[in-house]
């Protein structure tokens, strides 16, 4: 099957998140392309229903169509919301298959530097774990812990560079490593 750039974007994204909410169907294709709108979206979907490749729910969200049946990836969609909160432009590269993160990504800044990201789900009582899973991680990457509630922070000790990521009024707030308790 013959797929546009756009569609081969959307479908490689979905093959690493499996899961996506329909409200971020357009910032992830306006990573792509800037100029895109609602109806683009609608169209690269429709054509991507009728290949076979995914299937949009009527509850809102988007997945690959062998994830029929399956329950929604909450956690993968909160992680997806930190790649768009800090993505100005695609992803270098986007992976969830490095345990035990949920997500990594790489993005290109301003004069060609690239960070490397990665996003944690700290589930409350769960920090331990956390703290002794990423003492056996590399340091190259910056870990974005997403808890359920930021004094989640006080019971985290951790070594790399870090922030910690809350929902807080609807939108997602990030604290550098240290700064949390301020």
């Amino acid at each position: 099957m013959l797929l546009t750039k756009d569609q081969q974007f959307l479908l490689g994204v979905l093959r690493e998140t499996g899961w996506m909410r329909r409200d971020q169907l357009l910032p992830l294709m306006r990573l792509y392309d800037p100029a895109k709108v609602q109806s683009h979206c609608e169209a690269i979907l429709r054509h991507l229903r009728y290949a076979g490749e995914l299937i949009p729910m009527d509850d809102g969200f988007i997945c690959l169509a062998e994830l029929r049946g399956k329950g929604v990836d909450h956690a993968m969609l909160c992680a997806l919301d930190i790649f768009l909160s800090l993505a100005s432009g695609p992803p270098i590269q986007l992976t969830s298959r490095v345990p035990p993160y949920k997500l990594c990504f790489l993005l290109e800044r301003e004069g060609g530097r690239i960070d490397a990201f990665a996003v944690l789900p700290v589930e409350p009582g769960r920090e331990s774990i956390t703290d002794i899973l990423l003492a056996q991680q590399p340091q190259d990457v910056t870990v974005l812990l997403f808890l359920a509630s930021l004094e989640q922070h006080q019971l985290l000790h951790l070594r790399q560079r870090h922030y910690f990521v809350v929902r807080q009024d609807g939108r997602l707030r990030f604290f550098k490593g240290g700064e949390a308790s301020q």
